[in-house]
């Protein structure tokens, strides 16, 4: 029989370790987020489980600049894109209900909706295959006054019901775009009869006892504990006046202790909702048989070794990110109220920190001897992105690989880990996968998220007249009028609300605005300047200007 006294000295020494380690994971993550401490500026709240023990739960800097209150644990922050993947449970609710199958059509719902060439259905707007184009865009190409104008689901839907094309083939490629899961907010609340916020309460949020947590489906109401999302502009903080009512992308509100719930579902420790964890990191097929890296309403990518299901968001006023590794039973939640402090770079370097006790230097001596295989010459040239004037130089310097983008500051070093395959020297989740594909050259991809490249011949400047393409255009599509000119030596572009904004030549007959729009003129049979196409941000392609004056 064995010595039942030698238990408790067991159970000390494993509790001793488990606070060890925690201690050391405390301290080195308080280190990484000391700066953010402040008494006078906006901030962040962090959440880091394990299992289903909190290892780290701390809020730094301020929710309330004119009051002096403090972000903490229980600090109200919006979730921004985050919020896509309750829009998701609630189609899973749907499904489970038998009211709704993911193959459906979405004009069996949305009958208002444009008639393609190919049916688009619900699956299609969970994954972002659906290749309708992104509202917050267009919205913005055509002069939407944010601060002024009121929108809500039923502007977007209006918008989204007028586009005469889309960007891809419903299924064929990831084309991240807002106005998916604001059809799908729509979608649900038509065939519920009840709005996005009250239908969650009932099938998800009070289920998982997440009492801090909603979407925001109407102005005006007094939420206790609510961050105010700032950003930081001529050296001053200053926040959002937009009354807009838009949500299903976005539009939720959550505090961390709420969202340690919600990881604890992901990561399949709630048993009753192990089949909506199972059912958002589901992937789909693309057309091409690939699997796509977006699942519904998450992304899924691996990191060192690690199954990821990951998503981030982006608003005026604040970043968020959420990681969850369910193997590993970790997850980690950053929210932060104000819109410079990178969440999704905190929040992997936390993810380092835990995994730091992990053979990592086999891996890295594994890439060093793949990089010392790898020709670097066959990668090197100008890319473009597809729908976008955002280019990418590709190059070798001291025999690495290195990345230089139009938008960037600096040339990144790129680390070799599979056959075309590369991640950022400093930014293990980013990479670049070189695989030849018909449709692309590179995809970079952002935690999942892809952006698609094509190799470019970029255009001199000196070469181009900017006087062929001065003039106005008109687009019927997005009832706007485009005024092209020259001033101070440059070229430049005014439309409604949006003034004297520099262009650049990328390619031939085509500019940009640094911004990921590029505006390409075409020509007649004479070679006149007749009209300009617009594509901006890898979401929107193939929107006519027909210049004016021109039969």
């Amino acid at each position: 029989m064995r010595n039942l006294k030698q238990y408790p000295t067991i159970f000390c020494i494993l509790i001793c370790a488990f606070l060890s380690a925690q201690n050391k994971y405390t301290s080195e993550i308080d280190q990484l987020l000391e700066k953010y401490q402040s008494a006078d500026a906006p901030g962040l709240s962090v959440k880091v489980i394990s299992g289903k023990e909190s290892i780290y739960s701390k809020g730094f800097g301020l929710a309330n600049l004119d009051y002096g209150i403090k972000n903490s644990d229980a600090t109200i922050f919006s979730l921004a894109s985050i919020g896509k993947q309750f829009t998701a449970s609630a189609i899973w609710v749907l499904v489970q209900e038998g009211k709704i199958s993911l193959e459906d059509d979405i004009r069996k719902y949305l009958p208002e909706f444009p008639e393609y060439q190919q049916p688009i259905k619900i699956k299609h707007l969970l994954n972002h295959t659906s290749g309708i184009r992104n509202y917050h865009a267009l919205m913005s190409l055509s002069g939407f006054d944010y601060d002024n104008t009121y929108y809500d689901n039923n502007t977007v839907f209006e918008l989204a019901c007028k586009q005469k094309g889309l960007c891809n083939l419903p299924g064929e490629k990831v084309a991240y775009s807002n106005t998916n899961y604001t059809l799908l907010a729509v979608l649900i609340e038509r065939i519920s009869g009840q709005n996005l916020n009250e239908f969650l309460k009932d099938h998800i949020l009070n289920p998982l006892k997440m009492d801090a947590t909603f979407v925001r489906v109407e102005n005006g109401k007094t939420i206790k504990n609510k961050a105010v999302g700032y950003q930081k502009q001529h050296n001053e903080f200053v926040y959002s006046s937009s009354n807009q009512l838009s949500y299903g992308a976005g539009s939720m509100g959550s505090s961390i202790q709420d969202m340690a719930i919600w990881m604890q579902m992901l990561n399949e420790q709630i048993l009753e909702f192990k089949p909506l964890s199972q059912f958002l990191k589901t992937t789909e097929v693309l057309n091409d048989g690939e699997k796509a890296k977006y699942a519904r309403g998450i992304m899924i990518d691996n990191y060192k070794g690690n199954i990821v299901a990951s998503h981030g968001g982006y608003s005026f006023g604040g970043r968020t990110q959420l990681i969850t590794i369910a193997e590993k039973q970790l997850g980690i939640v950053v929210l932060t109220n104000l819109q410079s402090i990178n969440a999704p770079s905190i929040a992997y370097q936390i993810l380092d920190i835990l995994l730091s006790d992990e053979n990592n230097n086999v891996e890295v001596n594994k890439e060093e001897e793949v990089f010392k295989q790898v020709a670097l010459d066959k990668y090197t040239s100008d890319y473009k992105e597809i729908n976008s004037d955002m280019t990418i130089r590709i190059f070798v310097e001291n025999d690495t690989l290195k990345s230089e983008g139009s938008i960037g500051r600096s040339a990144t070093s790129l680390i070799p880990f599979a056959e075309n395959k590369f991640h950022r020297k400093n930014s293990t989740q980013v990479k670049y996968d070189f695989t030849p594909a018909t449709s692309h050259d590179m995809v970079i991809l952002f935690g999942g998220t892809p952006f698609y490249f094509k190799r470019a011949t970029l255009i001199d400047s000196e070469m181009v007249n900017n006087n062929d393409f001065v003039g106005s255009y008109f687009s019927e599509e997005m009832d706007v009028t485009y005024r092209f000119f020259v001033a101070d030596n440059a070229f430049k572009l005014s439309y409604k609300n949006n003034e004297n904004i520099p262009l650049h030549p990328i390619q031939l007959d085509a500019f940009g605005n640094n911004n990921r729009t590029l505006y390409h003129f075409t020509r007649d049979e004479e070679g006149h300047v007749v009209g300009m196409v617009l594509y901006s941000e890898g979401t929107i392609k193939d929107v006519f200007f027909k210049k004016e004056g021109e039969n």
